[in-house]
């Protein structure tokens, strides 16, 4: 829990800076729902695959390379601290 009020924290600003105001609900939301439902959903279906395959210690494999696609999104969004907000 602490890991993720690193993100909880930011979030809101993070996505008001990143996208203009006119699409800021769809910017954000749509990728966010993508994600959820492509990794989220399916990761008790990949979990549970790895399992039946005799192979269950796999499946933080599967979550390392999506943790490291996050942290390099995160690495690269632009700084706009110095820019003035679109309204």
């Amino acid at each position: 829990m602490v890991l993720l009020t690193g993100y909880t924290a930011v979030a809101a600003a993070v996505n008001a800076e990143v996208f203009p105001a006119r699409v800021r609900a769809a910017g954000v939301g749509f990728p966010y729902s993508l994600a959820v439902a492509l990794f989220g959903g399916t990761a008790p279906y990949v979990g549970t695959w790895f399992k039946q395959a005799g192979h269950p210690d796999l499946f933080p494999w599967y979550v390392a390379p999506l943790c490291l696609v996050s942290f390099l999104v995160c690495l690269t969004l632009p700084e706009t601290s110095r820019q003035k907000l679109d309204r």
